[in-house]
């Protein structure tokens, strides 16, 4: 946290400014006070806060192009020059011929030597000092009237001279008609003549303003981020960090940002944008500056006393920061004004001082010398050690930045032991890992400190722990049986977690189970894993040896948490196979618990059975499941559980067509847990479906092949199918029958292998489909048959809804239109039951079809309500594709609800043609998906291609990245 490093040889480049992010209130009220004249604005904020960004800003409004814009800046200067801003924003008043002007104005000459052709001759100096100033003023106003439209924008205005504060109240009095004056003052440092405030008091004819710019918020800051590391998006984690380390100052976020920028190309692709990155970044060089400048300018016990606050690291009590810099009384408290008058350390609620972001203590916390830092850092421990509840973390930290091993050891396990206690999983993992990394830790340290890391890895998912637990593995051979059975258990469980890892971590968990021959509580939850069958092909029989094995030892088993474990998995493992007594057993079971342990295995159980109930298409269940597991996990740190229950509700919201924000919030998901298996599966069968009803195929195609459509050893097998399915639509789609049947045959391998038929719900009907498109009428009725069969009895509405659809395929396949529309009525009622609205919609789309190909011209109407009802959903490509039928039948019925005016903004339609071309697809390829005529489509990329200002297709994906469309009701 505190080590000091070498700084590394590197060379920062500025590419000039960055867009304005985060500021479009601030700029519009700005605006639209300054287009009503005369006008003045003052513009206030900390350092940093981006005040001269935002006159730059002004500066380039087309608002303002018509006029003249003269900007100027005050100077820390010992000696200032006089009324030097204003005379700077003057100088190129002469760009433009000016109106008339009297001989006053000639007394400017001298001072502006750039527009001694446009001003009259020089008059004689007067002899009188204070009636010359009068007379140069009366000119300067003169030749702002002579200017006509002006906007003058002086920035830095704490640093102005009494001259130029003058000039500005006489100007201030009797303001020009057309002129605009907006000044930008910096607050949190002193003025070199006290407070500055507004330097003028206007007449009640002067529009006035003052705005106070803030920090940026997340929003912001991510916008940023993307701006100036040039990518289409960055993750909400990311973004959260980012705000968090620079408590969204906009200086500071840009600098971190250009930091990052350079360091990237430095470093391996896994530590870009990671929040080790960001946490160990140099600080940057202007940064530095800053914070070195407001230091200089302190007074030595100011210094000192920030200098402890850098090394206490959090914020603290004046108490305890000023026994550290051996401060007290009267020079404690004029140190500590100093600090937070001269904008280094700031008052951050609750009697608690600190600096605003990590990086301002990081700098001054460089200032320090090595010796004085280990004094300091000794000293810390000491009045820590002395406080009513003796802060662990901070004390391990302390003694390891004092050099002092032992110590930092013994305070490390204490705050493992203490954040294990408090459910906080993620800085357990951090405290133990840090020790275990360490050389010259004893075999029995290791063993002990191993055993307990690989308990709480289970709460949560670091890939890291996976290599910490290897390494110890393959380095300890003397541990007891007991403790390598421990170690390798967790170390398996964790494996079955990870993508492609799933084989290698049944074998380590069989091992264990082997190793623990005299632990059977560890044995136990061996044992239980291995029956739960939801990942991978090995068949449902295998896992059910597992689980009455489960059942025997259950028997014998005392500890309570232990047993809610295994409770938890067995309600959870029999929804998921369609056993309906699930649902009763949970039901009766308490809703708390005492413990951190068990309200951590009741969280997983909320969590799992809504994965279980959701897949069975109990979705008001699964819902009301989910929510509460996701509070129930984090609020136990069982991080791990809350991650999955996040992918079960992006599916859920998915199903219930919930779908708006809905892609952005995947790709979230996804990116936030790189490494874990199930989430990004999850959130990949998510994309896929998305992509795929907006006619986007290539992207579908990709994104299921990562929901493991390719590899169903490796993946959630209910995922898995669902994907298929899935993906067999799109290949149709696309008249790819031979490519669709490949893929039913792979599924439905897979669905037998497994022997669970409720997790084949979304395959079926898709299959089916293939099967009588190519003609393979056998095989399509057995797979509905066998389907029928293996869903039999169990508690799965959603499969119940399929089979419908199944059979309605095939009866719609023999040419028996009018059965087939019956039975996809019932489809339709059965999914808008659930409700799966996508699926319900789809089934009235097919019932409408069978009536028409039977000669019922009514259907006209149903067919046109399934196109209206796609288009409400956003299934753009099926709305399409209904109208285009509708079309073929001579029947083509437009929207009731009327256009609206979209001006610049882009129309839902240019939207889906948009992105369309962000993913490089032609014309022809556009029109396949969202059925539209190629000349339709040549129409609406040329407004796409005007209203993005993109001069070529290629340029969309790069305008598209930073488009933000209103938002619109449907």
């Amino acid at each position: 946290m505190w080590l000091a490093t070498p700084r590394p040889t590197s060379v920062s480049v500025r590419a000039g400014s960055t867009a304005l992010v985060g500021r479009d209130v601030e700029v519009s009220a700005i605006v639209k006070i300054l287009l009503r004249r005369p006008a003045a604005v003052l513009i206030e904020g900390e350092p940093g806060m981006g005040r001269s960004r935002l006159l730059e800003e002004l500066a380039g409004r087309r608002e303002f192009a018509a006029g003249r814009v003269l900007s100027g800046a005050c100077q820390p200067m010992r000696e200032p020059f006089p009324f030097g801003p204003v005379l700077e924003a003057l100088r190129s008043a002469g760009d433009r011929p000016l109106g008339p002007l009297s001989p006053v104005a000639g007394v400017l000459r001298p001072l502006l030597p750039e527009l001694a052709e446009s001003l009259p001759p020089q008059p004689e100096p007067l002899t009188d000092p204070c009636a010359e100033r009068h007379r140069q003023f009366r000119a300067v106003r003169e030749l702002l009237i002579a200017c006509g439209p002006a906007l003058v924008l002086i920035d830095d205005l704490q640093w102005a001279d009494e001259g130029t504060r003058d000039l500005l109240r006489f100007l201030a009095a009797a303001m020009p008609a057309e002129l605009a004056v907006v000044s930008a003052y910096r607050t949190g440092s002193p003025a070199r003549h006290g407070t500055a405030g507004i330097p003028f008091r206007t007449p009640p004819n002067v529009q006035t303003a003052r705005v106070t710019l803030g920090p940026l918020d997340v929003e912001a800051v991510g916008k940023l981020a993307e701006e100036l590391l040039d990518l289409p998006r960055v993750s909400a984690a990311f973004t959260a960090k980012l705000h968090e380390s620079t408590a969204g100052i906009p200086f500071v976020v840009e600098e971190t940002l250009r930091a990052l920028r350079d360091a990237a190309g430095r470093l391996p692709i896994g530590e870009v944008l990671s929040d080790r990155l960001l946490e160990s970044l140099e600080v940057p060089v202007s940064l530095r500056e800053a914070i070195t400048e407001r230091l200089e300018a302190l007074p030595e016990p100011a210094v000192r006393l920030a200098s402890a606050a850098a090394v206490l690291a959090v914020p603290s009590e004046p108490g305890v920061i000023g026994e550290l810099a051996c401060l007290t009384g009267d020079g404690l408290r004029s140190a500590l004004l100093s600090t937070l008058d001269g904008g280094v350390l700031g008052e951050l609620g609750g009697d608690r001082y600190g600096f605003r972001h990590p990086l301002a203590r990081k700098a001054v916390y460089d200032t320090i010398s090595g010796p004085e830092r280990t004094l300091l850092h000794s000293r810390a421990i000491q009045v820590l050690a002395e406080q009513p509840v003796p802060p662990l973390t901070l004390l391990a930290n302390h003694s390891r930045a004092a050099g002092r091993t032992e110590q930092w050891r013994h305070y490390a396990e204490a705050a493992a032991d203490e954040a294990i206690a408090q459910g906080d999983t993620s800085r357990a993992i951090d405290l133990l890992q840090s020790v275990l990394a360490e050389a010259g830790l004893g075999e029995d340290a290791v063993a002990r400190l191993a055993t307990k890391l690989s308990q709480v890895a289970l709460r949560g998912f670091r890939p890291d722990v996976i290599e910490t637990l290897e390494r110890i593995l393959d380095e300890l051979t003397d541990l007891s049986p007991s403790v390598r059975g421990t170690i390798r258990l967790s170390l398996g469980m964790l494996l079955v977690r990870t993508i492609g890892r799933l084989g290698r971590g049944r074998v380590e968990v069989e091992q264990a189970i082997t190793e623990l021959v005299d632990e059977p509580e560890l044995a136990a939850r061996g044992i239980n894993l291995l029956a739960q069958p939801i990942d991978g092909l090995t068949p449902l029989s295998w896992h059910e040896v597992w689980m009455e094995r489960a059942r025997e030892v259950f028997e014998r088993l005392e500890d309570p948490e232990l047993r809610l474990a295994l409770t938890g998995d067995r309600i959870a493992t029999q929804a998921h196979i369609g056993n309906g007594s699930a649902w009763t057993e949970f039901e009766r079971l308490p809703d708390e618990t005492t413990g951190v342990a068990e309200r951590v295995q009741l969280a997983r159980l909320w969590c799992n059975l809504a994965d279980a109930q959701s897949w069975a298409g109990h979705l008001t269940r699964a819902e009301k499941l989910v929510t509460e597991g996701i509070r129930r996990a984090t609020d136990a740190g069982a991080l791990y559980a809350a991650g999955l229950a996040q992918g079960t509700r992006v599916r859920l919201d998915w199903v219930r067509g919930e779908w708006s924000g809905l892609a952005e919030t995947a790709e979230q998901l996804r990116d936030g847990y790189p490494d874990l298996g199930p989430i990004v599966m999850e959130s990949s069968l998510v994309l896929g479906g998305l992509a795929a009803v907006r006619g986007e195929f290539a992207a579908a195609q990709r994104h299921l092949a990562a929901a493991s459509v390719n590899a169903p050893e490796h993946g959630p097998i209910p995922v898995v199918l669902s994907a298929a399915g899935v993906l067999i639509r799109v290949l149709l789609a696309t008249d790819d029958v031979d490519g669709a049947c490949a893929a039913a045959d792979g599924a439905i391998a897979a669905a037998r292998r497994k022997g669970v038929w409720v997790w084949a719900a979304g395959l079926v009907p898709a299959a089916a489909e293939a099967y009588t498109r190519a003609g393979r009428w056998s095989e399509a009725d057995a797979v509905v048959e066998e389907f029928a069969r293996g869903v039999e009895g169990k508690d799965s509405p959603v499969s119940r809804a399929a089979l419908l659809a199944g059979r309605a395929i095939l009866f719609d396949a023999r040419g028996k239109h009018s059965a087939a529309a019956t039975v996809f009525d019932e489809a339709a009622i059965a999914y808008e039951t659930l409700p799966m609205p996508y699926q319900a919609i789809g089934s009235r789309e097919r019932a409408a079809l069978c009536r028409l190909t039977g000669g019922n011209r009514k259907a006209i109407e149903e067919l046109a309500a399934a196109a209206e009802a796609y288009e409400r959903l956003g299934a753009t490509r099926d709305a399409g594709r209904c109208r285009h039928q509708l079309r073929e039948h001579g029947a083509w019925a437009p929207s009731q609800r009327g256009r609206r005016g979209y001006g610049q903004e882009l129309s839902p339609r240019e939207l889906e043609v948009a992105r369309m071309l962000s993913d490089g697809r032609t014309n022809r390829e556009i029109a396949d998906g969202l059925f539209l005529s190629p000349r339709t489509v040549e129409q609406h990329v040329a407004k796409v291609l005007r209203k993005l200002g993109a001069r070529s297709r290629t340029d969309v994906a790069r305008r598209m990245s930073t488009y933000a469309p209103a938002t619109v009701d449907r």
